[in-house]
This record gives C-alpha cells, sequence and structure tokens, in this order.
C-alpha cells in the first residue's frame, strides 16, 4: 500500500510529497557516489601504477612472497607526503600490508 501524501516540511511550504518528506525543491543534494576523502583522487593510480607494479614486482608481495590477497601500498603514505607514482608503490599481501599501517601509525 502506498503512502498517504504529506506536505513539505520545508517552512511555508505547500506542495504535496509521496516519500522523503520534502519536495523536489527543497530536498537535500544527493548523495556524492565517491566520499569527500576521494574526490580529487587521481584516478591514475588505479590504471597505471597499481597494475605497472604488480608486474614489476612479479605478483608477489615484496616482504613475504605471498601470491594471494595481494594489494598495492603507498611506501611514504600520501598523508604524509607521498606521491601516486610507480616509484612509491609497492605490493604487499593483506597481512603485510595491514602491519605496515601499524607501524606508519606507530612513527
Amino acid at each position: 500500500m502506498p503512502r498517504a501524501a504529506q506536505v513539505c516540511y520545508q517552512h511555508g511550504c505547500t506542495q504535496r510529497v509521496a516519500y522523503r518528506g520534502r519536495c523536489a525543491e527543497h530536498a537535500p543534494p544527493a548523495w556524492e557516489t565517491r566520499s569527500a576523502r576521494n574526490q580529487t583522487r587521481d584516478r591514475a593510480w588505479e590504471r597505471h601504477v597499481r597494475p605497472q607494479a604488480l608486474v614489476r614486482d612479479g605478483f608477489a608481495c615484496v616482504r613475504c612472497g605471498a601470491r594471494e590477497g595481494l594489494e598495492v601500498d603507498h611506501i611514504t603514505p600520501v598523508a604524509r607526503g607521498g606521491s601516486s607514482t610507480l616509484d612509491n608503490a609497492q605490493v604487499l599481501c593483506r597481512d603485510c600490508h595491514r602491519a605496515k599501517g601499524i607501524e606508519d601509525r606507530k612513527k
């Protein structure tokens, strides 16, 4: 059964709405598909640097040699001035990546 139409929540607006509580004029903006942190993220990392790093490191973790659960990591985190280039990328397995993250936070 559909909901009964309501009046827009915005003070003074008399338009009727079927859901969400606000008319199209007063509705909040739609959620972004990417988080605010990733709005300006360089897509070159996903398209170019990650595949090149995997090939360069032989599809294996550079610390333990594992070949499953691989992730490409920034050697120097971007938050600490690292860049999204091949020189700053390394392949790590999930466990080594997690351990490196803990080490980075202690610094």
